[in-house]
């Protein structure tokens, strides 16, 4: 009988590589509505859903999470916040730094949330198109 129990349990993990992509590193999945109070107090009310649709596929909800990009910089946070921001690429006045001139926490939701607002005020100041600066849209 133990050899009917592996065979099973090794189709239902072949199973669940082929229904995620290949992807089975994400066991603890993060619900982004937990968030929609706090996002409800940073961005305005008519953005607060497209917030929400950014973060699910940005980080799922997940705070914690971190991207190293192919052109080797990091992401950081719910909504997924890269080092450039920090910096400030090509003016000091765009880069999100504390008042002592150390970078933030990206992983502090409050924090990457705020962080997020800025990015989308640039957007809007420039005039780009709002969610230009991310890889998911809502």
């Amino acid at each position: 009988m133990r050899p009917f129990r592996l065979l099973g349990f090794l189709a239902l993990f072949a199973m669940t590589l082929v229904v995620t992509g290949g992807r089975i590193d994400s066991f603890d999945v993060h619900d982004v509505e937990q968030w929609r109070p706090l996002v409800a107090e940073i961005f305005p009310a008519d953005e607060v859903d497209d917030v929400l649709t950014v973060m699910a596929c940005e980080s799922e909800g997940n705070p914690g999470t971190r991207y190293m990009e192919e052109w080797g910089v990091e992401s950081v946070g719910l909504m997924q916040i890269n080092e450039g921001w920090l910096t400030g690429w090509s003016r000091p006045e765009w880069s999100i730094l504390s008042h002592n001139g150390q970078p933030v926490d990206l992983t502090d939701p409050a924090t990457n949330l705020q962080a997020a607002k800025f990015i989308r005020f640039f957007e809007d100041s420039t005039d780009q198109e709002p969610w230009s600066q991310w890889a998911c849209q809502p």
